[in-house]
């Protein structure tokens, strides 16, 4: 989001309560023109009630970038930890994450899609992990990790096909192992460097190549 404020972009960051994300507040205080909207693209009363003010703010989106989903409101660190291990993972729990992080950031596409089907083409950038490749799972455990961001993949690599004919183009990102403080281990790289190498591999996609998995580098990366 930074790397779009810092080129002159007009940025709407959504997030579920944006008032609460320390982040945001900051990066508002330093862009007055960051525009906050509060959406949650696993609610879908809260995606309805944020489509009346989008059409408030803007008749059109270039470019949509989806990030990594939230957890959901009622959430617990212990949750997530039981439905990453074969022992104690839950079929409740494994659906429920599969529904936030595959299923609803794919339908928000669909959904936005009157702001993207634009004359001259529109991207959409989908940040996921390495931990979606089939051919790099190479160790047990991360079930509801490793099955969502799969699903996710293959959600939008099908949406790449069907979004082709309106000139959307579809870029799934792996920003690496990046770090998120400046101090963070050498063999991460910074996360400004990461986000720069989303943006800039995003915008160098031909549209003939929408729906691949590349790195921040424009390496592809196994499926």
């Amino acid at each position: 989001m930074r790397q779009c404020l810092l080129r002159g972009d007009k940025v709407f960051a959504a997030a579920r309560s944006p008032a609460r994300v320390p982040v945001l507040a900051d990066l508002r205080s330093e862009f007055p023109g960051l525009e906050l909207l509060a959406l949650d693209p696993a609610d879908a009363s809260s995606v309805a009630d944020a489509v009346p003010v989008l059409e408030e703010l803007t008749s059109a989106l270039d470019l949509l970038v989806l990030a990594p989903a939230e957890p959901g409101r009622n959430d617990r660190l212990s949750d997530g930890e039981r439905d990453e291990s074969l022992a104690t993972m839950s079929g409740t729990g494994l659906l429920e994450h599969y529904r936030r992080h595959a299923v609803a950031p794919a339908l928000l596409v669909r959904t936005l899609l009157p702001w993207l089907a634009r004359p001259d083409g529109a991207r959409v950038l989908a940040v996921s992990s390495w931990q979606g490749s089939l051919a790099g799972k190479s160790q047990g455990g991360d079930y509801a990790s490793s099955a969502s961001a799969a699903a996710y993949h293959m959600l939008l690599r099908t949406l790449a096909f069907d979004l082709a004919e309106q000139r959307i183009t579809v870029c799934i990102g792996n920003p690496g192992n990046y770090a998120d403080a400046p101090d963070g281990p050498v063999f991460r790289i910074p996360v400004d460097e990461a986000a720069s190498g989303l943006l800039s591999q995003m915008e160098q996609l031909p549209p003939e190549r929408s729906g691949c998995f590349v790195d921040w580098t424009g390496t592809e990366r196994a499926w």
